[in-house]
Parts: C-alpha cells; structure tokens; sequence
C-alpha cells in the first residue's frame, strides 16, 4: 500500500559541519573593508539583499538522487491558470454542463501542466526546465543559472558563519512532495533544520496517506509519511526556531497515485476496468488534521480544496470536515485549531489516456432536491382525533456509492424520529 513504508531511511544523514573547529580556525579579517570598517548590522543587509536577488522562497526537490533548489515564481494570491483554461475547453468544445465525465481534446502543453508534479507551482517547474536548458553564450554549453547562495556561504569561514543564520532566516523552503521534505527535514544536521523559520508544502497525496494513522492502530505500524512529516514539525516548532507553516493539501485521483491526476493505460472501450476516481469529499479532514499537534498548529496555516454541495457528497461526512471559512479564516460555526484555515478552488479528478485525450469527472451540483430523500406528510383531521401520516421515501444508492446504504438508513432513522413526534397527543385550546 502506498505511504505504508517509513521514508525516514530514503538516504544516508549528511554530515554535520564543525562550527566550533571553524570558529576557532576562522580569520577574523580585521584589515578588510567589509569585516574591518563595516559592523555586522549592514553585513545582514548586504546579506539580505543577497537572498532576495536570488529570490526568498526556494523549491526543494530531488533530481538525480540528490537535493537541489529553484526560485518560486508564484506570487501571493495568484489564481491557478489552470482553473480558467479548463473551464475555457469545457465551453468551446461544446460538451454537456450537466454530464459528469466530460471528455476534451488537450494539447502536450496543457496535459503536461494539468498533469505536474508541483500542482499549482507549474510555472515553477516550467521556469525550472527552461533555465536548465538555456545555453551559456560565452561558452556554448548548457549551464543553469546559480542564486548567490552557495557562493557566499563558500566566501570563507566568517562569511559563513554569519550568513548561515541570515540565510534560514530570510527564505522560505517549499516542498510539493513528501520524499524531498523528508530527506532535507529529518535527514539533514539539526544545526541545519533547527535554524529554518518559514516552510511551505502543497501535497497531493493518495487517500491511505492522508488517513493511514487513523486506519492502523497497531503500534507495530509505521503512523506513515504524513504523520511523521506532521511530528517532525512539531518537534521543529517546539525545540527550534520554525514559526511559520503553511501546508496547502489535495488527494490523488486515485488510491495509488503519485501525482494529482492519472494516466489511463488503455483506451476507452478496451475492456480493462476504469481506476477508482478519488474526491476530496471523500476525505475526512478532522481525522487527516489529527496528526497536526502540540504547538504546531499555533503555527499552522492550512489551505484545503473548496468542496460544493454535490449529489455525491452524502451528508453524513459533514461531521468529518471543517466547515467553510470566514473572512478571518475561522470557520463558520466554530473557531479552528489553527492559526488560520484557507479554502481553494481545485481541479476536477482527470483521466490521461494514450490518445491524447482527458477524461475530467465532474460532480453535479446540488441545485435541485437530492435523489436520496425522505419528506413527511401530516394530516390532522380535528382535536383529540388521530391523524394520518405519509411517508414517502426514495433512495438512489448509486449517487451515494459504498455508503448508500448507511446513509439511507440514517436518513430512516431520522424520519421515523419525527414520524413518533408527531404523533404525540398535543395541546388544543
């Protein structure tokens, strides 16, 4: 099963740098202009422009079996292009509002952006693959354009002694996958992790991922990469200087998926059995959340995908589920345990099949009365006389999917509550 596996082992711990040998051995540079005459003050300036040059939030990821970082183009709000273009194919491709499976013709461009890794950091990945492919002109070869922050760190020792801590400081680390944030949180030297202040993750996971530390109550059981990443925050919060952390998450279409999206291996009419779609109504957010504790969350900033009234979502899963936010980020109805609750708008499961064609499953919205209904009758014919009551009942397991049957008789159980209530003796004047 996916997630089942611990992903603390992914590599071996790097090694810790001696910062007590380099301070003794460190040449305090006395002479020079930038240690002599300027004082430390407007070296973390000098520094602090430096970061910003090279840009303040930094993709994390793994590329040939080691880490490496990339500049985030994405600014504060922006909403996802992806959003726009899809509703855009759904209008001129002329396919049925109403249909929950909509079929569209996609371009390589848009099937590689719909379909990325980063999820909404698309043009991260974009950019990051344009700068590794651009050519150095000075020396026809192809060379990715460096940020100043290996450079500086590398100046000397005092350079790095004081611009370490400036550096974790400054920028905020953004991981779009489970494996690169754990190899850098919990792999890395703590005289590493303990000085970042400000992390940033948007995962898509599969649905056992998200629930497997609620599913498996064995102690012998890994808790899973989730709930670990979850601890291992915690513990950064509690013990060191982390103070800012925003987890944006989603779930994968299907229950072994790596990325948000699925690839169909087969085409239409082939015979073969369709995957499992998986929506974000199907998740259980208060259980996901648990693994969020101690003083983390005081911390947290959590973004989950905006769910609309559908016929699929039955009503019994609201209980599970934080409730649509205010302005302030508190939820209505109640105030969230954590620093502040964001709501985004996501994108439908998609089907990528060989044909160059994308299946988009689509929920209907809740307009009319649900399928799945009970409604009460009451006749009263005068004082002290006995009234008749109608009950009429209609159900449609299939909207309701596994659950349809606990959900009917949830619904039952409720009716036949009003159903005795009504026929108590009342009070005529």
């Amino acid at each position: 099963m996916p997630g089942a596996m611990s992903l603390k082992a992914i590599v071996t711990p790097a090694s810790d740098p001696d910062l007590v040998r380099m301070r003794d051995t460190a040449d305090l540079q006395r002479s020079s202009i930038l240690f002599g005459r300027l004082p430390l003050e407007i070296r973390d300036m000098i520094y602090a422009e430096c970061w910003k040059v090279s840009g303040l939030s930094q993709h994390v990821f793994m590329q040939h079996g080691h880490l490496t970082h990339s500049p985030c183009v994405l600014t504060t709000n922006e909403v996802d292009e992806r959003l726009e273009e899809l509703q855009m194919m759904v209008e001129n491709q002329g396919i049925p509002r109403g249909s929950r499976t909509r079929t569209l013709g996609v371009s390589d461009k848009w099937t590689s952006r719909f379909s990325s890794p980063w999820h909404e950091h698309w043009r991260c990945e974009e950019e990051m693959k344009a700068v590794a492919d651009t050519k150095d002109t000075c020396y026809g070869y192809r060379r990715p354009r460096r940020a100043l922050f290996l450079p500086i760190l590398l100046t000397c020792k005092r350079t790095y002694l004081e611009a370490r801590p400036s550096l974790y400081k400054s920028v905020t680390l953004v991981f779009t996958d489970l494996p690169a944030a754990h190899v850098c949180l919990a792999r890395s030297p703590f005289t590493t992790t303990s000085q970042l202040r400000s992390l940033a993750f948007s995962l898509v996971l599969p649905f056992e991922t998200l629930h497997q530390h609620r599913l498996h109550l064995n102690p012998s059981t890994p808790a899973g990469p989730w709930a670990e990443l979850c601890t291992l925050l915690s513990d950064l919060v509690r013990f060191a200087a982390l103070r800012d952390v925003t987890i944006r998450l989603g779930i994968s279409s299907n229950s072994a998926g790596d990325v948000h999206c699925m690839h169909k291996s087969d085409a239409p009419n082939s015979g073969h059995e369709a995957p499992e779609v998986r929506s974000w109504w199907q998740v259980r957010e208060r259980w996901v959340l648990s693994a969020v504790r101690g003083m983390l969350a005081r911390h947290l900033v959590v973004q989950l995908p905006s769910v609309e009234p559908t016929y699929r979502r039955p009503e019994w899963s609201r209980p599970y589920n934080y409730p649509e936010v205010n302005g302030d980020g508190n939820g209505k109805g109640g105030v969230v345990p954590f620093r502040r609750l964001e709501r985004y708008a996501v994108l439908p499961p998609m089907l990528f099949c060989k044909d160059g064609r994308v299946e988009v499953h689509v929920d209907s919205s809740r307009s009319p009365p649900p399928s799945s209904s009970f409604s009460i009758t009451s006749f009263t014919r005068g004082p002290g006389r006995s009234r008749d009551t109608s009950i009429a009942a209609t159900s449609d397991l299939e909207d309701t999917g596994k659950d349809g049957k606990r959900v009917t008789l949830l619904r039952l159980s409720e009716t036949v509550k009003v159903l005795i209530s009504s026929l108590r003796p009342r009070e005529t004047c």
